[in-house]
Formats: C-alpha cells, structure tokens, sequence
C-alpha cells in the first residue's frame, strides 16, 4: 500500500484547537464571573470595596454634629471608636473585653497619633474630629456581602471569589484534558490495531487511514511493514518448503543403499561364520534396521508441518537399559574400550517416558563418551535410584569438558571446544540429548571427573 493522502490535520494543529478552546472557554468563565459580580453589585448583594469610604465621606458632616454616635451612622461591616483628646477610649462598637480587644483600642489611637491610616492589609482608619473628641473609623476596602450573616460566614469575599474562579479553571482544565485524551485514544487505536495484527502475524488486514498527518505517516510504515514481513514469510515458507521436499527426496534415496546393505548382510547369514562375525553381522542388522526407523520418521516429519511431541508410556527402566547397554557394546569394540556398567536398585523401576526418544537421547550422550575415550581407557555408566529421580551418570575416558564446553556444551552446533578431541563433529549430540530429557521433565548437566568428562541425567521416576 503507498503513503496514505486525503484532507489530514497535524498534531500541532489539534493541539492549537485545544489550546484554543481552553483560551476561549477560560474567558468564557473570566466574563461570565464578571457578569455575576457586576450583578451583585448593581442589585446591592454585594458592596463595592470602596463602599464603607464612600459612605463616611458622604455623612461626615452628620457623624460630626451628632451629639451621640450610634451604630446606624456607620457602613455596614465597619466599626467605630469615640476618643478624647487625650486618646481615652468612650465608647464605640469596639470590642472591650479581654486583652487582645484592650490592646486593639490602644492600637488604633496610636496609629491615628502616628498619622498612619492603615490598620491591616484591607482594614483602614478614617478620621473625624469632634468638638472635644475623635471619632475613628474602621473599615474595610474590600468586597462584602450585604447581608451581615453571609459577610460573617464569608469575610474574604474576594478569595472566595478567587477560590472559585480557579476551581473552575481546573475543572476545566480536567474536562479538555479528558476530552483531548479520548480524541487522542481514538486516532491512535488505529496504529494499535495493526501493531497487534503484525504481532499475531495476521498481515491481510487494511484498516484504511487517518486524518491526523502523523498518524498516517506511522500507518503508512506499518503497512509497509507488513507488506515486506508478509515478502518475508513467503520467502522463509518456500524454503522451508523447499528444504522438506529435499529431505524427503534424500531420505527415500538413502533407502537404497541401506537395502542392499542389509541384504548383503543378511545373505552373509547364509555362509559359515564364526562367532565374532556373527556378533558383527548382528550389530549391523540391528543398526540399519534402526536407521532404516530414523529415515521413516524423518520423511514423516518432513511432511508434517508442526514438530513432533512425546508418545509417552509406561516403559520398565531395566528393558531401556538393557537395549543402550547392548547397543554401547557394540560402540565400544571398535575402539577396544572398557565398559563399567552398574546398575542399583532399578529392577522394578517404571517410568512414563517415549522410549524411542529417551533411548535416543541417552545413545547420544554414550556415543560422545565413546568419541572422546582414547583405545584402552574405560568408560564408567552408573544407574541408580534415589529420593524420586533415577540418577544416570556417564563418565568418559577423555581429557574432560573444557571451560566454554562447560558453558555453552548443550547448545545447538557448539563447536569450540578443542580440549577434548580432534575430532569433526556437528555439535548436536548434547543439544539434542538436553532437550529430550527437558521434555521429559528431566535436567542434563555436564562436568568433570579426575577420570574425565562426565554427563548426569536426572529423570523422575
């Protein structure tokens, strides 16, 4: 599929809409909360901050005639305060009981002394002069409720107000940023989707295009990515396909010449031979009847598309051994090595395991022993049981498994090792021992004796 075109937006332009939308609402909420205040100015629910000013200044003359000062002749939300001209306090709305009053009284004269109107932050003095006496004022500059009981409750009227409005702005903040995310989450399922179908290998989806640039621009490479990925998997199955035909074609060919080795063979049963020979001749009956079982499976399995699992049975431990102890005599003759063979306590013993693999894989182990054992050195086999496991060790004649074969020995054409042979090998005995014995439940481990290499197997009984 080529790149993906249409009317498409980018990132930044989404972003600046958002942007903008938070701009255009934020003064939304900045007017509407204006509109509100200026309606409870104008209907008198709330007083402007200059209103406690405006309204002494406007009945000055009043509050310096009247004989008596009484609470009414002041703004509401203010309090007031009849000095003598020596600074005795009279009376007023001041509070009078306790300290922390008394000391406010003193403090207010003293401000007027020091010709400082400001009493606190937002509360200030204004100053009347009386015929033998001094009338100070105090009042706020600040916005108030109207009404004495919600002033009371709220006296803050503008952080209130602030409050508010900056709850407001996270909550709006919150809703875009939400909204912005869901937007966000829907145009970008898209890439998800076809990452999860290239992950689970299902390359013939087309989910179509995006109309945010960046997003077709990451779609357009996954769609070029399955495309090469759906190239590749071809290529691999048609080699994999072609490797299965050959395999097969090779194995029915080595058919031939396996046939007429053992008919050669089994004629040579027909003529006189003596008893050596006739263990030879068994020996090679038994092993091209044996390979002759390995290449049917491996036609088998070269028509089969998935790998083989276990066929596992119920297999008496003393029968296996008795065949890889017979088939290791015939190894070792050639060579003219020793065998210790021991066997503890394992007469009676039953495992569930495919006996064909698990003969495979212990014969693989024996056959290296018998590789890396020089003529006349002995190899020592030991089969026992014991807490729940049957123990199998192999102990070789050779020089021991080096560092890296120590390492790396059980892995697949491991090659490295030159301490033990010079032999050409392919590097899969182990491998493949190892796993069998892991499908089986079971551990392999490789190590070293004072007498030379040696190889545990670990199955459960």
């Amino acid at each position: 599929m080529g790149s993906l075109r249409g009317k498409n937006k980018s990132l930044r332009r989404i972003f600046i809409y958002f942007l903008g939308c938070m701009l255009g609402f934020s003064l939304l909420i900045i007017g509407v909360n204006y509109g509100l205040l200026n309606y409870a100015l104008d209907s008198k629910i709330v007083y402007p901050a200059n209103y406690a000013e405006s309204f002494i200044q406007k009945n000055s003359a009043t509050l310096k005639g009247a004989s008596t000062i009484t609470l009414d002749m002041i703004p509401d939300g203010s309090d007031f305060g009849v000095y003598d001209v020596t600074g005795n306090y009279q009376y007023g709305s001041f509070p009078e009981n306790g300290p922390e009053h008394l000391e406010k009284i003193g403090q207010i004269w003293k401000n007027y002394e020091n010709g400082d109107s400001s009493l606190s932050g937002s509360e200030f003095i204004y100053v009347i002069q009386r015929e033998n006496e001094v009338l100070l004022i105090t009042y706020p500059i600040s916005l108030q409720f109207s009404d004495m009981h919600l002033r009371q409750a709220f006296p803050k009227l503008e952080a209130l107000w602030i409050g508010f409005f900056g709850l407001e702005m996270v909550i709006l903040i919150l809703l875009l940023s939400i909204n912005f995310g869901k937007y966000l989450g829907k145009k970008i399922a898209v890439l998800q989707q076809a990452s999860w179908n290239i992950e689970n290998q299902n390359l013939d989806f087309d989910l179509g295009g995006s109309d945010v640039c960046e997003i077709n621009q990451v779609l357009d490479s996954l769609y070029h990515l399955r495309d090469a990925l759906k190239e590749s998997l071809l290529q691999q199955w048609q080699i994999k396909k072609g490797k299965q035909e050959q395999i097969s074609a090779l194995a029915h060919d080595i058919k031939t010449p396996l046939t007429i080795i053992k008919g050669n063979v089994e004629l040579l049963g027909e003529t006189t031979l003596d008893q050596e020979q006739m263990l030879y001749q068994k020996y090679i009956i038994e092993n091209a009847t044996q390979i002759e079982g390995y290449i049917n499976k491996l036609v088998e399995l070269s028509k089969s598309e998935t790998p083989q699992g276990l066929t596992l049975k119920k297999v008496a431990v003393k029968d296996l051994l008795d065949e890889i102890h017979e088939q290791t005599k015939g190894l070792i003759i050639k060579k003219n090595i020793k065998l210790n063979w021991q066997e503890i306590d394992i007469a009676k013993e039953v495992i569930q395991a495919d006996q064909e693999k698990l003969y495979r894989a212990i014969m693989n182990v024996m056959g290296n022993a018998v590789e890396f054992t020089p003529s006349q050195e002995t190899i020592a086999v030991t089969v026992k049981k014991k807490d729940g496991e049957l123990i199998l060790t192999i102990c070789d004649g050779g020089k021991g498994f080096g560092a890296q074969a120590l390492r790396h020995g059980k892995e697949q054409f491991f090659m490295g090792d030159t301490s033990r042979t010079d032999h050409k090998h392919h590097g899969m005995g182990l491998y493949i021992a190892d796993n069998i014995v892991k499908q089986h439940g079971g551990q392999l481990v490789v190590g070293n004796t004072a007498q030379g290499g040696l190889v545990t197997i670990t199955l459960k009984v």
